[in-house]
């Protein structure tokens, strides 16, 4: 197995079952952050995907609502 820190957005959706679409609205209603979660890699067609930061947003989503 390998351990990735950023994956292809089609690798993501792959392995999550989120589709590319709800990525796209994640990042247009302001949850998730191009250049910090999606990432734009200079000459490759497809966005990427942060691991590390995605999983930084899970928890905190994660805490506020247990605050809530």
């Amino acid at each position: 197995m390998l351990n990735l820190d950023c994956v292809p957005i089609s690798t993501y959706c792959k392995e999550t079952g989120e589709t590319p679409d709800a990525i796209t609205k994640r990042v247009q209603r302001g949850v998730w952050r191009e250049g910090v979660q999606v990432l734009k890699v200079e000459g490759v067609k497809e966005r990427w995907i942060d691991l590390n930061e995605v999983a930084k947003w899970a928890r905190q989503s994660c805490q506020s609502s247990r605050a809530a």
